[in-house]
């Protein structure tokens, strides 16, 4: 995917600006914590081990690596103490981080892991504990941004504090161990320190292809079928089950998905209102692995023009409508408004759509997913892409329907409202969040409501169909 200079001198800069940020935080903070060196910065403290377990709780916020500690405390303590003090302090940060991860993955990465790939979640919490062992065990992980991913996927707290203390004793260990007095030292030579730590290192990996080979396998095969198998899930999330029997004389109803996101997701939805008589068709928006949603707006507009055309023909349909979640209601729009669209589109439905904007995007301008994604760069607030929407012609015979709510943490409140001079209709639904607009069964009867044929029947106001039904159940 082509992404503009622009995008990339940007995103360049940013990545430039955040490592001299945290070059000059790691700097400060040790340098205040530590008057003189690292090797007498708790030489002077009366209370040393209190104070070394507060450096080690604050530490991550300082985006200092771990191995620090290790010599902070090997000079200090010796090499026993100061690896299982560091080893200790280690754990905590890793709750710190864990905690701060589990908050922030509540309401956005679960949800994704439960709508995109349930299977895997389901497998990769029950084996929580190695995953945990091994990324501490191998010291190439990095330490803070695994417990933030342990917290955003919910492991178990309990075990990423044990197997945290556990897993980084080895490379704890041999900084402590070089860092401590040489009168102090276990092992005296720093090349047979390295040797043994490499011993240590690969030990459980030797340990377990023992073990796998007496079962008449190995560790390499277990790891490709755990690849096949998340592949084959992943695979099966955009598997396209095409109907052959259409009636050409209703307007089939076109599902589109959001960032990041699968075909799975729509699985609920499609199922529903294939329940209430509707023909429901889904595309595969392709992006990262062919099925993760991370094209370019315009780029999918345009696939999709040539797919419903394409429909149209075969079937000999009198046109399509469309209800569209997330990032999948700007391709909806775009092609309507700005591709000719509205020549076989007159109903559009979206949920959750930022039309202005979502400043999570600057989660992944700020990281190198920046460099490669380039509808991070038009959802974010104000850009080139969003203004050109929002200009976009009036065509008084297509009818826009916005579904927004305060709980969407992607498109906020009136953040997911299409301003348009043209037909658009606001629809409050608060008690749904961004995720929930895929599954809940009081979002699918609003859409089914406004998909209808009989314009006469629809009512358009700003509660919701449970609101609707207590007053008419307080009526009678």
């Amino acid at each position: 995917m082509r992404i503009t200079s622009r995008q990339f001198r940007t995103v360049l800069l940013i990545e430039l600006v955040i490592l001299t940020v945290v070059i000059l935080v790691g700097t400060g903070f040790w340098s205040l914590m530590c008057d003189e060196t690292l090797n007498s910065c708790m030489k002077n403290s009366e209370f040393p081990i209190l104070r070394f377990l507060l450096i080690s709780v604050l530490r991550p916020l300082s985006f200092s690596p771990m191995l620090i500690l290790a010599i902070v405390g090997g000079s200090t303590f010796g090499p026993i103490w100061g690896t299982l003090l560091t080893a200790f302090g280690a754990a905590l940060s890793s709750l710190l981080l864990y905690s701060v991860g589990h908050y922030l993955g509540k309401r956005l990465v679960r949800p994704w892991l439960a709508t995109n790939l349930p299977n895997t979640w389901r497998l990769i919490r029950t084996q929580d504990y190695k995953l945990i062992f091994i990324s501490r065990w191998i010291p190439v992980f990095p330490y803070d941004l695994m417990s933030l991913i342990f917290g955003m996927a919910d492991f178990h707290a309990r075990r990423v504090f044990v197997y945290s203390f556990f897993g980084c004793l080895p490379a704890v260990f041999l900084f402590a161990n070089i860092s401590s007095p040489d009168d102090s030292m276990i092992i005296g030579s720093r090349l047979f320190d390295i040797v043994l730590f490499g011993l240590m290192t690969s030990l459980p990996l030797f340990t377990y292809e023992f073990l796998a080979r007496k079962s008449g396998t190995s560790l390499w095969t277990r790891l490709k079928r755990v690849y096949y198998e998340i592949f084959f899930e992943v695979q099966v999330n955009n598997e396209i089950i095409k109907k052959q029997n259409f009636d050409p004389d209703k307007i089939p109803v076109i599902l589109l998905y959001g960032f990041f996101s699968s075909r799975r997701t729509l699985a609920i939805l499609e199922r529903l209102l294939v329940q209430r008589g509707y023909d429901v068709m889904t595309f595969n928006l392709g992006g990262w692995m062919g099925v993760f949603f991370t094209r370019g707006i315009k780029e999918t507009a345009a696939f999709i023009d040539r797919k419903i055309q394409r429909q149209i023909s075969r079937y000999n349909f009198k046109g399509v409508k469309l209800v569209a979640h997330s990032k999948g209601g700007l391709v909806a729009l775009w092609w309507i408004l700005h591709m000719g669209g509205h020549r076989y589109c007159k109903k559009v439905v979206t949920m959750g759509t930022p039309f202005r904007g979502s400043k999570l995007t600057y989660l992944a301008l700020v990281t190198p997913l920046g460099f490669f994604w380039k509808d991070v760069w038009q959802m974010r607030p104000g850009s080139r892409f969003l203004r050109e929407l929002h200009s976009g012609p009036v065509y008084d015979d297509v009818k826009i329907y916005n579904l927004y709510s305060d709980k969407d943490l992607v498109a906020t409140g009136k953040n997911g409202v299409f301003e348009y001079e043209g037909h658009v209709v606001s629809i409050a639904m608060h008690q749904v969040t961004h995720f929930e607009f895929l599954y809940r069964r009081v979002v699918c009867d609003k859409i089914a409501e406004l998909l209808s044929d009989d314009d006469e029947t629809v009512e358009i106001n700003e509660t919701s169909q449970v609101e609707r039904r207590r007053k008419n159940r307080l009526a009678e």
